[in-house]
């Protein structure tokens, strides 16, 4: 929305101001609101953004889909290694209880 400075200065006159007066407040209201955001522009920059957070959004998704397939792949080759692991330690009583058996037969 534009400011009229034209009309904002007459309509201080008609209501009694000077023509000094009314040029200086009309300067210090454009001074005071030169800064101010337009709705419009308030509106493209909150898209922009949002467009950015959704882009930031869908990167994430893709890194965590990738994090987990790398935590999968991993905790599969644990698993994997825990699995063999426990196979050589079986063994590995299954023989000492085969020594001790074959001790105790041939001692007995």
């Amino acid at each position: 929305m534009a400011f009229d400075t034209l009309r904002a200065a007459q309509r201080l006159r008609e209501g009694g101001a000077d023509e000094p007066l009314a040029e200086a407040v009309v300067e210090v209201v454009v001074d005071a609101t030169s800064e101010l955001v337009t709705r419009e522009y308030f509106d493209e920059r909150m898209e922009r953004l949002d467009e950015r957070f959704t882009q930031f959004d869908a990167r994430m998704t893709l890194h965590e889909q990738s994090l987990d397939n790398r935590m999968d792949a991993r905790f599969e080759a644990f698993r994997a290694e825990m699995y063999r692991m426990f196979a050589i330690q079986g063994g590995v009583i299954l023989g000492g209880v085969g020594v001790i058996v074959a001790l105790v037969e041939t001692l007995g």
